[in-house]
């Protein structure tokens, strides 16, 4: 775990252009994009300065074997029973740093909205911070906050960021397969979610994987009609023909995937069969139109079309994707009516129409997560999504 050199060179960057001191980063999807290290307690601190090696901050707790390396590492007494402030002394030790170098009359920036972030190890709970966070770390510059698009760097990964990531999907095969493989009658949502999060779990310690957690949502017969507003698991014991849908959402060493595939217990009504086959059609057809320098736009236009003409349309009630990898959906336009952006080589994006209803008594949606490469696109997610394995 260490910074790559082009991500190095976009910080560098961003402060020549703005004018900065350093860059401040303490959200774990932001030191997994920066450093490649997923924190354990969520409270590590990066400062990256315009001068010298950058600084990170982590608690006296944080366990020293996932601590990342070209860095600098200094510890404050968070967890420390003794300590009255912790804080306070988090504070002094990145302004001692910025004084060391001259550079605490030069404006720092971070992103300042708190809200949406990827969880830390501790997953279930994250140290909470305090309220006046980002008030208190823009006094440690004499010019204060000033702001610079960090949120930019989440949309095009490098090529460590995509080897990542290749390890990422190639935990979550492992997950798809055992979905499919637990799709008897009789059995619950709630037992083939729990055995798709068990193989997960199960790859923490295989080659290449230090962290491996997933959340597995699994509708199936009427239920999946809901899927179009909100996943989730409940007691529902599977049934003879029916439809069941998986929403996985799947961390390994920081690095994020978004799948969705529909199964069945055994031969689907021909209705419920012919829904399924128009989305895999406008998935395919729209991935088949990804490549640099096309819209968003124009890419959703086109499984939207699909669809549409199929009489479906008004049942396809969301976007076609978004951006995925640092997080289970990365900041940043995504595949929607009305998105101008212009596909890059290095994006990495969900593709996922549904048609869901309780009139049709059925819900379905196809996700995979697409890679822009120089000349097209490449699914990162590229194994079975027929009904049956």
């Amino acid at each position: 775990m260490s910074m790559n050199k082009v991500r190095k060179q976009q910080l560098d960057i961003i402060l020549q252009q703005q004018g900065l001191g350093a860059l401040l980063f303490w959200r774990p999807d932001e030191l997994v994009l920066t450093l490649g290290y997923l924190p354990h307690w969520g409270i590590s601190f990066l400062l990256y300065p315009r001068d010298g090696e950058p600084v990170l901050f982590v608690p006296e707790l944080e366990p020293e074997d996932i601590l990342p390396a070209g860095v600098a590492v200094h510890t404050f007494p968070w967890g420390i029973l003794d300590c009255p402030d912790p804080w306070e002394e988090l504070y002094a030790g990145i302004r001692a740093v910025l004084e060391g170098r001259g550079l605490h009359r030069l404006p720092l920036s971070f992103v300042k909205s708190v809200g949406r972030s990827a969880p830390c190890r501790m997953a279930a709970e994250q140290a909470p911070l305090p309220p006046d966070l980002t008030e208190r770390l823009s006094l440690l510059s004499t010019d204060g906050y000033r702001g610079s698009d960090l949120e930019g760097l989440y949309m095009v990964k490098t090529s460590e960021d995509i080897a990542a990531l290749e390890v990422t999907h190639r935990v979550a095969a492992l997950a798809v397969e055992t979905f499919y493989r637990n799709l008897q009658p009789g059995r619950t949502e709630a037992g083939v979610a729990a055995s798709v999060e068990a193989t997960v779990q199960e790859a923490t310690g295989c080659e290449g994987v230090y962290y491996a957690r997933a959340w597995a949502l699994v509708q199936s017969g009427i239920n999946t009609a809901a899927a179009g507003r909100f996943n989730r698991t409940t007691g529902k014991a599977l049934a003879p023909g029916e439809g069941v849908l998986l929403e996985l959402s799947i961390c390994v060493n920081g690095y994020w995937a978004d799948i969705t595939r529909v199964g069945q217990t055994s031969e689907l009504p021909p209705a419920h069969k012919k829904i399924f086959d128009i989305v895999a059609k406008a998935q395919a057809v729209a991935i088949a139109a990804i490549k640099p320098g096309v819209s968003m736009e124009t890419i959703d236009e086109q499984a939207r079309r699909v669809i549409g003409e199929a009489g479906y349309g008004h049942l396809f009630a969301h976007g076609l994707g978004h951006p995925v990898g640092f997080r289970y959906h990365d900041p940043g336009p995504g595949l929607s009516p009305g998105s101008k952006q212009l596909l890059q080589p290095g994006m990495v994006l969900t593709v996922e129409p549904g048609i869901y209803g309780a009139d049709i008594g059925c819900g379905v949606r196809i996700e995979d997560n697409v890679l822009v490469t120089e000349d097209g696109c490449r699914i990162l997610s590229d194994y079975c999504r027929n009904l049956t394995i």
